[in-house]
């Protein structure tokens, strides 16, 4: 999001209503603030609507309707000097601060994300889709079976001798019926799985396709004319779609696909990794504030049952801290 100078400084007004409800002085200014300029007090306006939106209740203390009941722009009575205040130096308010402008952003971001859902992917020609914490049990045309992980949807096509399932995003355990003479394709983004008969899951997510093996072995064909790499059980492939590069790793095989039984295992994965599976069984958003973050590594066996648990569990580590913004927005910072 890019920085706006007046929605900035009507966040600073918020936070330092917060902070001091009672302060004359302070009330003084922020009014005067909010006269200065009608630029101002649509500021003002979206800064509240977004707050709303966001479900906040529990510290804000100044409120629309609240701000309402103070003697209204077009007052004529005599009010306290109007100097417009400045913001103090305080780390802390500078920090809330920027996690509530990257909580404004997110509101326009879980737009996009309220289509999430059953037959939110209709446009997207998606015939089988899981909705935020859904799991979904799919047979395919060929006798396949297919496992949708939440916020998940897939495309199907089988004619001809060709069988080929684009995953158009999210999460899915495949259990392919063996047919040599028929491989089975899975399309995640530029990077094709191939299979003749075996047991994988395919994760794809913000331009990062992840492969795991539990049985058999698959052929992975990334994009940007990399080789292809040849997998067996318990390995495990991630695809940058970005840059194309390409990390190989092991994992249990009996882990692969843990999220069918409500477990998340991980070693050495990312914060952003893990947030983006977590994404898929918490409604609203988890937002992650500071980009060092969310690139540290953490290892752990986390309960997809209660997202917001996990997040704490992986925090505590990488010196990290979650906050709840109502039931729709929850940010990951760093800790300070």
């Amino acid at each position: 999001m890019a920085e706006d100078p007046v929605l900035e400084a009507a966040f600073d007004w918020l936070l330092r209503l917060q902070d001091t409800p009672e302060d004359p002085a302070v009330r003084a200014g922020w009014q005067a603030w909010r006269r200065s300029d009608p630029a101002h007090e649509a500021a003002w306006a979206r800064v509240c609507a977004t707050w709303r939106d966001l479900g906040e209740a529990g510290p804000l203390r100044v409120t629309p309707v609240q701000a309402d009941t103070l003697p209204p722009v077009g007052d004529t009575r005599p009010q306290p000097p109007r100097r417009l205040m400045q913001p103090r130096p305080m780390q802390r308010r500078a920090m809330r601060r920027g996690a509530m402008m990257a909580a404004a952003a997110a509101v326009v971001a879980m737009v996009a994300v309220a289509s999430v859902r059953p037959g939110g992917f209709a446009g997207l020609g998606a015939d089988a889709a899981t909705g935020v914490a859904e799991t979904r049990r799919v047979v395919l045309a060929d006798g396949s079976r297919v496992e949708l992980d939440g916020r998940t949807a897939i495309r199907s096509r089988f004619d001809d001798g060709r069988r080929e399932v684009t995953l158009i995003d999210g999460g899915a355990f495949f259990d392919v019926m063996p047919d040599a003479a028929r491989p089975f394709i899975v399309r995640a983004g530029d990077v094709a799985v191939t299979v003749t008969g075996t047991a994988f899951d395919v994760a794809a997510d913000g331009g990062r396709v992840v492969v795991e093996v539990a049985s058999g072995t698959v052929r992975v064909a990334p994009a940007r004319g990399r080789r292809v790499e040849q997998l067996a059980a318990g390995d495990r492939l991630a695809v940058d779609s970005a840059s194309g590069a390409v990390t190989r790793g092991r994992l249990a095989p009996e882990d692969v696909g843990a999220w069918r039984d409500g477990r998340l295992f991980v070693s050495g994965a990312t914060v952003a990794e893990v947030v983006a599976e977590l994404r898929r069984h918490q409604p609203g958003w988890i937002l992650i504030t500071d980009a060092a973050l969310g690139a540290r590594r953490v290892t752990g066996l986390y309960d997809l049952r209660d997202p917001q648990r996990a997040l704490k569990a992986m925090m505590r580590p990488v010196g990290g801290e979650v906050r709840a913004f109502g039931p729709l927005l929850t940010l990951v910072t760093a800790a300070g």
